[in-house]
């Protein structure tokens, strides 16, 4: 299977917000709000290689501290420390053992970012790092493991048991026995399996004392509270994002635009929706607000709540093929579905729209009309689908001046004069290289 992983970085604004906030706290000083960072390269909460450090800069002085992502029980260690002459000095633990470190200020896609100010070869770097608004709840709970960065990033979680525990323990334990465990029947596909009907089978591989891992399907928005009650079980070590590959799309979005607070509202999703989509179907360009000359249909458009209680954006759409996936001949008619959650990629202003397209159908392009609905036959083919879905996402993604995320396994080739994902995963301070 072919994966294309399209990388473009459309990160001006994010680093005009991101500078300007470093150059406040790095100058003044000023008593601040605590500021929570995560950390890299600090081995305390292993296995995880992402600390939680909440910082508060005060005249100069530094008080907070150091943990481990929630829910797990590790207590939190006690970090000091001074900033002066633009250099922080953090000191971490205390007693015997206290580590003492010295960061400069950075700035790094889209994070604020210290990082040490000498760094020895062969020895991983430290590095503490922010966007500018701050991250969200779900992005400080989850995360990629430290070789994995292809997993899905909403609807499933990677979970770690203890080779020790399970060989042990005769029955899966209450806090896991019906989690939904991924596998691969015999006949192809993937399928779920309650956790409780295949304990025997992961007793008998922790026999040979390595720890077991299974990756689990949950409904998409709960990732981050499913995975702080899960950390909580004695005999599990780890929770992460999922290490199996998948299909991924998302764009990110400024939260505000379709939510009152932390709360999605109905009718600022559907209005939001209903504007981007038609000026998308028209054939606009991303910036700027007029519309384009392409004609298009958006009906029975709605909000209602989805399988998993949130908001979920509904529409039949009929648009030109230009527009819908820079096709070419044709007009495309489906049915899009638009999930707004609050994924581990997001910060504490975004949200992520998920599409999902279904009933595809096509007709010829025969004039400057859409053809009646009659005329518009059932197509199955996932590369039409990721068409639309990637030009959906890079599009919104280019509108709101932020990111997209398209991942596919379908062999699917960028159309000519496309746009292109940003993939950056928001717990990791390095960029991607370009390509």
């Amino acid at each position: 299977m072919q994966m294309k992983m399209a990388i473009r970085s459309r990160l001006s604004r994010a680093l005009t917000a991101v500078g300007a906030l470093g150059l406040v706290v790095a100058a003044g000083h000023a008593a601040s709000a605590t500021e929570r960072y995560m950390a890299t390269g600090l081995p305390f909460f292993d296995p995880y290689r992402i600390a939680i450090a909440s910082l508060d800069i005060d005249g100069g002085k530094v008080s907070g501290t150091l943990a481990p992502p929630a829910g797990d029980p590790r207590a939190a260690l006690p970090v000091s420390g001074t900033i002066a002459d633009g250099v922080l000095h953090l000191t971490i633990g205390s007693g015997a053992e206290a580590y003492t470190l010295a960061f400069t200020q950075n700035e790094r896609g889209l994070h604020r970012i210290w990082e040490e100010t000498a760094v020895v070869p062969g020895i991983d770097a430290v590095s503490l790092f922010r966007p500018a608004a701050g991250f969200s709840e779900p992005a400080l709970a989850l995360q990629h493991d430290a070789d994995n960065w292809c997993g899905g990033l909403y609807g499933g979680l990677n979970v770690s048991l203890r080779a020790g525990d399970l060989v042990a323990q005769q029955a899966a334990p209450a806090g896991l026995a019906d989690l939904d465990v991924i596998v691969e029947p015999q006949q192809g596909g993937s399928a779920k399996v309650k956790l409780k009907d295949l304990w025997g089978r992961l007793r008998l591989a922790a026999r040979s004392g390595d720890d077991v891992t299974v990756d689990i399907a949950v409904p998409p928005g709960t990732e981050a509270k499913m995975a702080q009650d899960i950390r909580r079980v004695p005999q599990v070590v780890a929770v992460d994002l999922p290490g199996v590959c998948g299909e991924t799309a998302l764009a990110v979005v400024p939260r505000a635009k379709v939510a009152d607070g932390g709360k999605v509202s109905d009718a600022k999703l559907k209005a939001y929706a209903d504007t981007v989509l038609a000026r998308l179907l028209s054939g606009a360009a991303p910036e700027g607000t007029a519309p384009g000359a392409r004609k298009f249909k958006i009906q029975s458009s709605s909000v209602a709540p989805g399988d998993g209680g949130q908001l979920v954006y509904r529409a039949n759409v009929t648009g030109e093929a230009e527009a819908t996936r820079l096709g070419k001949g044709s007009w495309d008619q489906y049915t899009l579905t638009l999930t707004p959650l609050v994924t581990a990629t997001d910060a504490a202003d975004t949200i992520s729209f998920l599409p999902q397209v279904s009933d595809l159908k096509a007709a010829k392009k025969a004039g400057p009309q859409a053809p009646a609905d009659s005329a518009f036959k059932p197509v199955d083919d996932s590369e039409m689908v990721a068409g639309i879905t990637q030009r959906l996402v890079s599009w919104l993604a280019a509108t709101e001046g932020t990111r997209c995320v398209f991942l596919t396994r379908v062999p699917f080739d960028e159309p000519e004069g496309s746009l292109s994902c940003a993939n950056i995963a928001i717990d990791e301070a390095q960029l991607p290289d370009e390509n």
